[in-house]
């Protein structure tokens, strides 16, 4: 019953935002022109293509360098694979089986993992994306602090609060990591032993104290990160021009963290609307792109993510295939 009313809420969340998106005709109308550009501009549309393409695959590499760090040994091309297949998860979930259930079922039924070492891989996998979304945007929000004189009040509220959310999140990772110190957690263990005595605590601490064993493996991992949103988010910048649209790059840079974070809250299918009126505050702010406009470049931008899904999806009928029914027995990392 629970879940049949998120899947609802969410539905409906959806619904209500692009309804308030293309409620008025001539509006409707501007949008269908600009994403009938997205062919006349089609060099456009195949670089955001390839852009999605490539940070999907930085994503593989990262995610199998920590696999390493939790001492799974699976090939590069398996990981690419089960990470282009989460992809289709991920734009056809409505409910709470998502891409990273795909993940952890996909290995642990192939080579007999344990599930424990595959789920905090996904965990520490999202922890290190947040570093590396964090250091991008404080970054382009640094590059480009000379120019916030000329936003508006509302803007500079938005920025400044996702700001101390980006320092926040990086402090947590940080105190996280540090936590999950062998020395520390027995610390801790000897204030609270009912607690932190707790066998299948102890195994999580210590599968997580990986961030500190492999920091080779974290930094690198940080640095795809980084990479890795970067090229994701040039898709957008390219759907800009493929609507027939221009927009500074560092200002489309410093927007799509924010769009990014708020389309990944699970309020939508697949961030749908909420990604769209994000999308259009922000850029028309930011750049000065009109809304049709802007709105259009974000349904090319996520169209080209639906592409690569359904690439996944090809990859998933065409190869061997996990127990789909076991994927709700997956909790979320």
């Amino acid at each position: 019953m629970k879940k049949a009313v998120f899947i609802l809420l969410k539905l409906g969340i959806t619904t209500g935002l692009l309804w308030m998106i293309f409620r008025e005709p001539d509006f409707r109308a501007a949008i269908l022109v600009h994403l009938a550009s997205m062919f006349s501009h089609w060099q456009w549309t195949l670089a955001g293509l390839g852009c999605v393409g490539f940070s999907t695959w930085l994503g593989a590499l990262r995610w199998h360098v920590l696999l390493r760090g939790q001492k799974q040994d699976v090939s590069s091309a398996e990981v690419a694979r089960v990470t282009f297949v989460s992809n289709f998860f991920n734009i056809t979930s409505v409910g709470v089986i998502g891409g990273d259930a795909y993940r952890v079922l996909a290995l642990r039924q192939k080579h007999d993992f344990k599930r424990l070492p595959l789920m905090v891989s996904v965990m520490l996998d999202h922890m290190l994306g947040m570093v590396g979304l964090s250091l991008l945007f404080l970054s382009c929000r640094f590059i480009f602090s000379d120019r916030l004189s000329s936003l508006s009040p509302e803007v500079m509220t938005i920025l400044d609060g996702f700001e101390m959310f980006m320092i926040g999140s990086l402090v947590m990772v940080l105190v996280s990591a540090i936590s999950f110190t062998p020395r520390l957690y027995q610390w801790g263990e000897k204030q609270w032993p009912q607690m932190l005595g707790y066998a299948p605590l102890k195994n999580f601490a210590t599968a997580c104290d990986a961030l500190r064993r492999d920091w080779r493996g974290s930094i690198l991992g940080t640095f795809l990160s980084i990479a890795l949103f970067t090229i994701h988010f040039l898709s957008f910048y390219c759907a800009i021009y493929a609507v027939g649209g221009t927009a500074p790059l560092m200002e489309v840079l410093a927007a799509m963290p924010i769009v990014d974070t708020v389309s990944g809250l699970p309020f939508s299918v697949s961030g749908l609307g909420v990604r769209e009126k994000t999308f259009e505050t922000l850029i028309h702010a930011l750049t000065g792109l009109p809304q049709a406009m802007a709105i259009s470049a974000s349904l090319v931008g996520w169209l080209m993510g639906v592409f690569w899904g359904l690439i996944g999806g090809l990859i998933f009928i065409s190869g061997s295939r996990p127990n789909l029914v076991d994927l709700e027995e997956v909790p979320a990392p």
